[in-house]
């Protein structure tokens, strides 16, 4: 089940699915990243419509292991800026520029839902 989800999670994220995406997440959703600490569905939504707003981001999943009820994901994530961006994680980014990331990514489903995500560079 923790594998389904995950892949879910990641076809709604490519999709721009925002609506598919809140369905996964738990209303308490904790997001850990290099933008900070996000609490609750609410702040995920809106950090991922910022990332989605500024970026074509398309997340990868390279290899998924599941352990109970948590997913370690390899990640291979392409951002492609949609205009230019004078500050993203201590960078100026041009229109057009892409930016390949490799991360870690380390989710916790309870009842079905996402209920923590802890992103790393990998």
């Amino acid at each position: 089940m923790v594998e389904a989800v995950m892949r879910s999670y990641y076809s709604a994220y490519n999709a721009v699915d925002a609506e598919a995406l809140q369905a996964l997440l738990s209303p308490d959703v904790e997001l850990v990243s290099a933008l900070g600490t996000q609490a609750g569905r609410d702040a995920y939504l809106a950090t991922y419509g910022f990332m989605t707003g500024n970026f074509v981001d398309q997340m990868e999943p390279q290899d998924i292991q599941v352990s109970g009820n948590v997913a370690k994901v390899r990640i291979r994530n392409a951002l492609t800026a949609r205009n230019d961006i004078p500050d993203f994680m201590g960078q100026a980014i041009s229109k057009g520029q892409q930016i390949v990331l490799d991360l870690v990514g380390t989710y916790t489903v309870s009842d079905g839902q996402i209920s923590r995500i802890e992103i790393s560079q990998g």
